[in-house]
């Protein structure tokens, strides 16, 4: 079940106050998403989404460890239950054991982050480059 803190609910409520974002066509109000998008900067939370939507959309939690490098099952513990409680993932105890896999809002969540992530990967790549560039010419 999903609980609705307080605070969010009064968020929702005031969300006209907190439209900011003019994309020509309309008016995008964030502060109505702000739960969703302090999970998203959470660390591994991408990296879940993006893990258990890969290959089949079904994972265990040691499929899940396992292919994120660094983690602690404590922390993808947590991870797995707050993507639950906002209805990105689900959780099912089948015959072999218990899976996680991607609602459609968690389907539409990863697929709309995929521009933002391609985007910063290349701009990443491009500063490196860059960087690389510029230690040579000072070494020269």
């Amino acid at each position: 079940m999903v609980t609705v803190k307080r605070e969010d609910k009064k968020r929702f409520l005031n969300k006209n106050k907190a439209c900011m974002i003019d994309d020509h066509n309309s008016i995008v109000c964030i502060d109505p998403s702000l739960p969703l998008l302090n999970l998203i900067g959470k660390k591994y939370t991408m990296m879940v989404l993006g893990v258990i939507g890969n290959r089949g959309n079904r994972k265990n939690f040691n499929e899940i460890l396992r292919d994120i490098p660094f983690s602690s099952s404590t922390i993808i513990s947590k991870r797995l239950k707050e993507l639950q409680d906002l209805s990105l993932i689900e959780r099912s105890d089948v015959a072999g054991g218990i899976t996680y896999s991607l609602t459609r809002f968690g389907k539409d969540v990863r697929d709309s982050l995929l521009p933002l992530l391609r985007l910063t990967e290349k701009a990443s790549l491009d500063l490196i480059t860059r960087r690389q560039d510029t230690d040579r010419s000072v070494r020269k």
